[in-house]
């Protein structure tokens, strides 16, 4: 039998064996950067973005609780000397109120030597440790690296971790900067495709001037909504080509004249195909669009008449040649603004009883755009004036519209 000496020997050698078995899952469990703090060692700032608020900012890197005793707001308005502020500009630099190192360890930090830039880019603990940009990390990628560097001080890159962006350049920016397209980090995806819908309204006007009795008219149409889907492919940085396909409800406004309006078709489709090449900040296009176009004519009624009679309208298939020249106009951060001039030359058609003659139209659009890296908003704004007679209808018609887009990025090909 053994003793109680030796009995409460054993007993403490497996309770003390047990505990050192289950310590690291009861500890390690309840462990964060707070109770392994080391002192921070530089000063950490973090550049505003738009549309961030200082509670947005503290909540996303984990600095919490944000108000109340103790909390890391009233300490980053104390540091900051912000007293009473919850937000600041677009691109400001406030110090944030880190006060562990290991509170800093997963996100994407940049040395820049009296101080660090934080991102709000997270990163795995296995790649946190400092990682020099050098050709090798970046695939050989020799644009990308030359304008790492250009955006960067020697002293600077000999101390940046990871591949983040500087403090005025965005990553959505800086795909656009060095792609034009896709960036991984590492290296440029310039070969991939977007998917994108699009809804639009539109407002059209028809002037015109019947050739045999001079009289004239004037045609307005309801906001005529739009819907349609397109592909985008990019062959490489530069050159890219797009597929688009639309349906319109293009309805005439059935009180603007005193005439009864005869109008056959009111559901109209387009199908566009097109190129685009871009270099700096200027775009080239070139394309082709087969679409239907509303022509209408009078009456023979009115021949005599004058002031009485139908308005017949009809709608005729037509092939547009466009050509066009954009320039970027500004890009901030994650928004770009973009306008363009267009030429068109508008081919013949016939419909039952007339012929329609070849035409041309000049368009000026602006357009926004939201690069959300996986994917992206646009906005445009569409004027276009064209002049295509009939061999009995001197037309013009003025084109105002508006168009808002959703676009996916594929970047698998």
């Amino acid at each position: 039998m053994m003793t109680p000496p030796r009995l409460n020997y054993f007993n403490r050698v497996l309770i003390t064996g047990i505990l050192a078995l289950i310590s690291p899952f009861i500890f390690n469990a309840k462990l964060n950067a707070a109770e392994i703090c080391s002192t921070t060692v530089k000063q950490t700032r973090y550049a505003m973005q738009s549309g961030e608020d200082f509670f947005s900012v503290l909540k996303n890197f984990h600095l919490e609780p944000v108000i109340g005793d103790g909390g890391s707001l009233e300490l980053l308005q104390k540091i900051n000397n912000m007293s009473n502020q919850t937000s600041a500009d677009d691109g400001k630099e406030i110090i944030i109120p880190f006060k562990c190192e290991e509170q800093i360890v997963g996100w994407r930090v940049m040395d820049k030597g009296s101080y660090r830039l934080i991102t709000n880019e997270k990163i795995s603990v296995e790649s946190a440790p400092s990682t020099k940009i050098k050709s090798e990390n970046l695939n050989a990628d020799d644009k990308t690296l030359d304008i790492l560097n250009k955006d960067m001080s020697g002293s600077v890159l000999s101390e940046l971790e990871g591949t983040a962006p500087s403090e005025d350049v965005s990553e959505a920016m800086r795909y656009r900067m060095i792609c034009d397209g896709e960036w991984t980090g590492t290296e440029c995806i310039t070969r991939y495709s977007t998917l994108y819908v699009i809804g639009s309204g539109w407002y059209y006007r028809y002037d015109g001037t019947d050739k045999t009795t001079n009289v004239p008219g004037v045609m307005l149409s309801k906001l005529d909504p739009e819907i349609g889907f397109g592909w985008n492919n990019y062959w490489n940085e530069n050159f890219r080509t797009d597929l688009h396909f639309s349906i319109i409800s293009n309805e005439l406004h059935p009180d603007v004249t005193e005439r009864s309006l005869i109008q056959n078709k009111v559901i109209l489709n387009t199908f566009a195909a097109g190129a685009r090449y871009e270099v700096g900040k200027w775009g080239f296009n070139l394309g082709v669009t087969q679409k239907e176009r509303l022509f209408y004519r009078f009456s023979v009624q009115s021949i005599v008449k004058f002031e009485g009679g139908d308005i017949v309208v009809n709608a005729v298939p037509i092939v547009d040649l466009h050509a066009g020249v954009s320039y970027m106009l500004h890009q901030s951060g994650k928004y770009r603004f973009d306008g363009q001039l267009g030429v068109s030359s508008i081919f013949g058609g016939s419909t039952s009883g007339y012929d329609v003659t070849p035409g041309n139209a000049v368009d000026f659009s602006f357009t926004v755009q939201h690069d959300r890296v996986q994917e992206y908003l646009f906005g445009t704004v569409k004027f276009q004036v064209s002049q295509q007679d009939t061999s009995i209808l001197l037309q013009k018609v003025t084109e105002l519209g508006f168009t808002f887009g959703y676009a996916w990025k594929l970047k698998d090909w």
